[in-house]
C-alpha cells in the first residue's frame, strides 16, 4: 500500500491511507470502539449513546465516569477522527456520524486491537 511523506499524521489518511497513520489513529481503545459501534448504526448517533456504549464495554458504567468519556470524545476522540475523514461530529447538535471513508480503517481494527 503506498505511503505518503509524512505518514504520522492522523491527517494524511487520504483516500490511500498510510498504515502508520491509520494505526496511529486507531492507536487509542475508544476510538476502536467508536468506530465498530457507528458502524453498527445507521444515520446519527448522539456523543451520549456512544459514551454510555464505551462505559459498558469499559465496565465501569458510573457517571463520573461516563463523564471523562465524554469529555474524552469531545476534546481527543472525536476531533482526530474528524480530521482524519473518518466521522463527521456535528458540535452543535452533539451527534456523529461514520462517513464512508471508514471503510478504509475498518479492515485495520482487529489488527489494532491485538496490539494492545
Amino acid at each position: 500500500m503506498p505511503t505518503k511523506a509524512d505518514d504520522r499524521k492522523p491527517e494524511s489518511v487520504d483516500t490511500e491511507p498510510a498504515v502508520s497513520a491509520v494505526f496511529e489513529l486507531l492507536s487509542h481503545h475508544r476510538r476502536r470502539i467508536s468506530i465498530q459501534y457507528l458502524a453498527t448504526q445507521t444515520g446519527t448517533t448522539s456523543v451520549s449513546d456512544l459514551a454510555d456504549q464505551i462505559a459498558l464495554l469499559e465496565g465501569e458504567h458510573t457517571h463520573e465516569h461516563y463523564e471523562r468519556i465524554c469529555t474524552s470524545l469531545v476534546h481527543n476522540h472525536l476531533p482526530k477522527l474528524t480530521d482524519a475523514g473518518i466521522v463527521e461530529y456535528d458540535q452543535e447538535r452533539e451527534v456523529v456520524d461514520l462517513r464512508d471513508r471508514a471503510t478504509d480503517v475498518l479492515p485495520y481494527l482487529d489488527l489494532a486491537a491485538s496490539a494492545d
